[in-house]
């Protein structure tokens, strides 16, 4: 029965993430001109702090070839920068800049409005009902985040 649930679950989180890409993440620069890809490096660095090319790739699952081409879009725009690592001067980081988190900051701003405007047609009812549900999955997904 528990197996049942979870591979439930598991097909509908992964329902819901194709959806949330094609409805608020989309792929290609948006207004902001940032391509999701470079979002999510930058929002990992700014809660990560400074990380090799390869852990990067590892955690957000993207080839070291398209890293390698993302982070070099991300220095050419001045978003982030090489640095040594400290506890190995032999591996090489990537850390944001000020530039780029105040970037970040102004995509946040306008994919927050994008979605904003994609909620607008929703009646009261709708929009309480997803934010007790949002409320929920933050929850469970901290927990998950602990346990793991």
């Amino acid at each position: 029965m528990a197996d049942d649930i979870q591979d439930r679950v598991a097909d509908g989180l992964l329902a819901l993430m194709l959806l949330y890409h094609r409805h608020i993440l989309k792929t290609g620069p948006g207004i902001s001109g940032i391509r999701i890809a470079q979002y999510r490096v930058l929002g990992l660095l700014v809660k990560s702090g400074p990380l090799s090319m390869s852990e990067i790739g590892r955690r957000l699952y993207i080839s070291k070839p398209s890293m390698t081409t993302l982070a070099d879009t991300l220095i050419a725009n001045g978003w982030a920068e090489r640095c040594n690592d400290p506890k190995d001067r032999r591996v090489i980081n990537l850390a944001i800049t000020p530039e780029g988190k105040e970037y970040l900051r102004q995509a946040f701003e306008i994919y927050k409005g994008d979605v904003s405007a994609l909620l607008s047609g929703l009646d009261d009812l709708d929009l309480q009902q997803l934010s007790a549900t949002l409320d929920d999955l933050q929850r469970i997904f901290l927990k998950l985040e602990r346990a793991g």
